[in-house]
């Protein structure tokens, strides 16, 4: 089919999740957002957030167990970097693993160190967090430490689902939230565009009546917790991606597969030849050009969110 018959939206990327498990490794091996984030992880993380846990909770030397939850995990490049710095100062944790892609749920286990697997009980669940969340019991236990990288994107009601990871935290407890911001590549292209990847899309690529749940960036995360009186602190990195194919002439599965994720949107060469052009023109504009090289500029915020102690209560 010529662009030029191309007349109805793709299918949205959330709806297979085996394409978004081969879209999501492809960009991320292009990219340099596990490297940064790592950095990030190392500088930061154990400042804002393991300090931070000591000063309410106390260290782990009393035999004190740390509860973590992670969702989203993905294949735990990040979360195991979160857990070694969690672990220098918490020997004993219950890490629990909340992720619906059987085969990044696979890898995360293939990456477990014998460092974790002395001072770490893991708990996998192979489901979505609504899943995870039908099945866990009224009176659950609160948890210390909560990993929501790039989660919050998928949610169908941000508020509700923020209330609730926040709700799930013990007093003193920290969530940890990761998503692109909104003034730079994934959330300017999602804001321009507000209909990529989305269930609801309108057929004929008009940017109408979609839905809000796949094109959530920092921005509305930032007026949700405002909504919710919820305090914040927000630090963050920045990420490129090598997108060259994009722009090739020629048809090309690494091409297809970054725009796919980029959009969200599977087998988005077969969206309607003007939508096609002005997302291309968008994905363009956040691009950086290094020799023969484009190269997808998006930045990244960290939201971290302290349940205040008992003591700070009263």
């Amino acid at each position: 089919m010529s662009k030029s018959d191309k007349s109805a939206m793709p299918r949205p990327l959330s709806v297979d999740l085996a394409h978004y498990t081969k879209a999501f490794k492809y960009i991320a091996s292009v990219g340099d957002y596990f490297e940064v984030a790592q950095k990030w992880t190392e500088e930061t993380f154990y400042g804002h957030v393991v300090e931070k846990l000591v000063t309410n909770l106390g260290d782990g030397t009393d035999g004190k167990l740390l509860r973590v939850l992670g969702i989203g995990s993905g294949s735990g490049e990040l979360e195991l970097g979160f857990l070694n710095k969690l672990l220098t100062k918490f020997p004993k944790i219950q890490n629990c693993v909340v992720e619906p892609s059987e085969s990044l749920l696979k890898k995360y286990e293939a990456n477990i160190k014998p460092e974790h697997e002395t001072g770490i009980t893991f708990d996998w669940q192979n489901r979505t967090f609504d899943e995870f969340l039908e099945n866990q019991p009224e009176n659950s236990q609160k948890v210390h430490f909560i990993s929501a990288c790039n989660f919050l994107y998928y949610v169908k009601d941000l508020n509700e689902a923020l209330q609730t990871l926040y709700d799930m935290l013990a007093p003193g407890g920290i969530l940890l939230a990761i998503i692109t911001a909104d003034y730079t590549g994934y959330g300017k292209l999602w804001r321009t565009f507000p209909s990529l990847g989305c269930e609801t899309a309108p057929q004929d690529g008009s940017q109408d009546n979609a839905s809000p749940s796949h094109r959530i960036d920092a921005g509305y995360v930032r007026d949700a917790l405002r909504q919710l009186q919820i305090p914040y602190h927000e630090d963050g990195f920045a990420g490129n991606y090598k997108i060259t194919e994009c722009f090739s002439d020629e048809e090309s599965e690494e091409g297809n597969l970054a725009l796919d994720f980029l959009t969200h949107t599977i087998r988005f060469r077969d969206a309607p030849s003007d939508l096609f052009q002005q997302v291309l023109a968008c994905i363009k504009e956040s691009c950086v050009q290094r020799g023969d090289e484009r190269y997808f500029q998006s930045k990244n915020v960290c939201f971290l969110i302290t349940k205040p102690t008992e003591s700070a209560t009263q």
